[in-house]
C-alpha cells in the first residue's frame, strides 16, 4: 500500500486491518471525486457545449445534492448505529453511476443533453455522498481519537493527491488514445471493486451506538437541530473552522472546475502533458504530507491552517504567470501542497472537535461549509470571470469561453480570507488563557 508510512500501519489504536479499508474506500472516492470535479467538466466542454455557465450549474447541483444527501444519510447512520451497508452498497452504486456517465453524450439536443449531465452528476453524487462524505468520512472519526487523528488525516490527505495521480496522469492519456467511454467505464470498475472489496472487510467502531427508538427525534428535527442557535453557540470554535474551510474552497472552487480547460486552450497544452504536470505536484505533495500530519499531532495544527492560504495565493499567482510545462509543474506543485496541508490541519481539528454521538450528522453540516456553499459560490464566480474576460470559441457550432489567466489571481485573494475565522478562534482561546 504505497503512500502509507509503515509506522502508520503500526498503531495500536486503528489498527492493520482499518488501516487497510481506510487505504482502499479512501483511494476509491477520492479517484471517483477527482474525476468528477476534473473530467466531468472538461466532458462537457469538449463533447456538448464550451458555454460555461452548464458546468457552473451542474456544479452547484452537485453540491447541494451532496450536502442534503450527507445530512440525511449521516443521520440515518447516526440513528441505526451503523455505517457499513451506507459505505459498501453505495460504493458500488457510486462506480456503476461513473461508469454509464458518458451515455449523456448520446442525447443529440444540446439543452437535453445538458440536462441529462446534470441529472447524472446528481445520481453519481448521491451514491458518493451517501458511502464517502456521510459514513466513511464519521466511520474513520469513530475508529481514531485525540493521538492518532493528525497523522490519519494526513494520510487520507494523500488520497485526492493519488487520485489526482491516477485521474490526471493516467486519465490523460486514456482520453487522448481511447476515448472518454473507455475512461469513465475503466474508472467506474476501480471504484466498485475496491468499494466492494473494502466494504466487506470493514467492521463499525464498538463505541457507535444505535439511537434507542424512543430517545429520537423525528428524522428532519434531528438533521436541521444543527444548525439550531443552541448547537452553533454550543460548538463556537467548530463552526468558526467550519467557516474557514468554506472561504477556503470557495477560492479552490473559482478555478477548479476551469482548470485543466484553460491547459488544454489556452495554453495548448495535451490532456496527456497534463497528466505530467499533475503528477509531478502530486508527488511533491505526498511527501509534504506525512511529516506536515507528525507537526499537527505536535500540536501545530493552528500554524499549518493559517499558513496555507498564503501559499495557495502565492501558487495561483505564480500559476497565472506561468507557460512552460516544467514550471507549470513546480507552480502547479504550490497549489497541491497547500491543499494538502490546509486539508489535513483542519480535516483533524474538526475531527477533535465533532459530538460524539452526532458525528454522521454533522459531517452534513460540514458538508455544507466544506461543498455546498464553496460549490455554489465559486464556480459561480469562475464562471462570470470565464464569460466576461474569456477568449471566445466556437465548438460544435456552440459558442462559448476559454478560461484566461485571471482566474487563478482572485481565487488565491478569495481563499486567503479563510483566516479570519481562525483568528478570532485564536483570539478567543488567548482571552480564555
Amino acid at each position: 500500500m504505497r503512500g502509507v508510512p509503515y509506522s502508520y500501519m503500526e498503531s495500536a489504536e486503528i489498527g492493520r486491518r482499518n488501516w487497510l479499508v481506510i487505504v482502499l474506500l479512501g483511494l476509491a472516492g477520492q479517484i471517483a471525486w477527482n474525476v468528477e470535479n476534473s473530467w466531468f467538466n472538461t466532458f462537457v466542454f469538449d463533447t456538448i457545449t464550451p458555454d460555461p455557465k452548464p458546468i457552473a450549474w451542474m456544479v452547484a447541483v452537485s453540491a447541494v445534492t451532496a450536502t442534503l444527501t450527507t445530512l440525511v444519510m449521516g443521520t440515518l447512520s447516526d440513528r441505526v448505529g451503523k455505517r457499513k451497508p451506507f459505505i459498501l452498497y453505495g460504493y458500488i452504486l457510486w462506480g456503476i453511476s461513473t461508469a454509464i456517465f458518458p451515455t449523456t453524450a448520446s442525447v443529440q439536443n444540446v439543452s437535453l443533453a445538458v440536462l441529462a449531465v446534470i441529472l447524472a452528476d446528481a445520481v453519481m453524487t448521491f451514491f458518493g455522498s451517501t458511502a464517502y462524505d456521510a459514513a466513511y468520512n464519521a466511520w474513520t472519526t469513530d475508529i481514531s481519537n485525540t493521538s492518532n487523528r493528525g497523522r490519519l488525516t494526513a494520510v487520507i490527505s494523500t488520497f485526492p493527491l493519488l487520485a489526482a495521480l491516477i485521474g490526471a496522469g493516467l486519465s490523460g492519456v486514456i482520453i487522448d488514445r481511447f476515448g472518454y467511454y473507455t475512461f469513465f467505464i475503466s474508472l467506474g470498475v476501480v471504484v466498485s471493486l475496491l468499494g466492494l472489496i473494502g466494504g466487506a472487510m470493514l467492521k463499525d467502531s464498538r463505541t457507535l451506538q444505535r439511537v434507542p427508538r424512543e430517545s429520537r427525534k423525528h428524522l428532519i428535527v434531528d438533521m436541521f437541530d444543527g444548525f439550531s442557535l443552541h448547537t452553533i453557540k454550543a460548538n463556537r470554535e467548530l463552526f468558526l473552522i467550519f467557516s474557514s474551510v468554506a472561504l477556503f474552497s470557495i477560492g479552490f472552487q473559482v478555478f477548479l472546475p476551469y482548470q485543466i480547460i484553460y491547459l488544454n486552450n489556452y495554453l495548448h497544452i495535451s490532456k496527456s502533458l497534463v497528466g505530467v504536470i499533475s503528477a509531478v505536484a502530486v508527488l511533491v505533495s505526498i511527501l509534504i504530507a506525512v511529516p506536515a500530519g507528525r507537526l499537527a499531532d505536535r500540536g501545530y495544527i493552528n500554524q499549518l491552517a493559517f499558513l496555507s492560504p498564503f501559499l495557495l495565493c502565492a501558487g495561483l499567482i505564480l500559476f497565472s504567470l506561468s507557460r512552460s510545462v516544467p514550471v507549470l509543474a513546480i507552480t502547479g506543485s504550490l497549489l497541491y501542497i497547500s491543499l494538502v496541508v490546509y486539508t489535513l490541519s483542519t480535516g483533524a481539528w474538526i475531527k477533535n472537535l465533532l459530538p460524539e454521538n452526532s458525528r454522521g450528522k454533522f459531517e452534513g453540516i460540514r458538508m455544507v461549509f466544506n461543498v455546498a456553499i464553496p460549490m455554489l459560490i465559486g464556480p459561480s464566480i469562475g464562471s462570470f470571470l470565464v464569460s466576461t474576460f474569456g477568449v471566445p470559441t466556437v465548438l460544435h457550432g456552440e459558442t462559448g469561453f476559454i478560461p484566461t489567466p485571471l482566474l487563478f489571481p482572485v481565487a488565491g485573494l478569495i481563499s486567503i480570507t479563510s483566516i479570519l475565522p481562525l483568528i478570532t478562534v485564536t483570539r478567543a482561546k488567548g482571552s480564555n488563557n
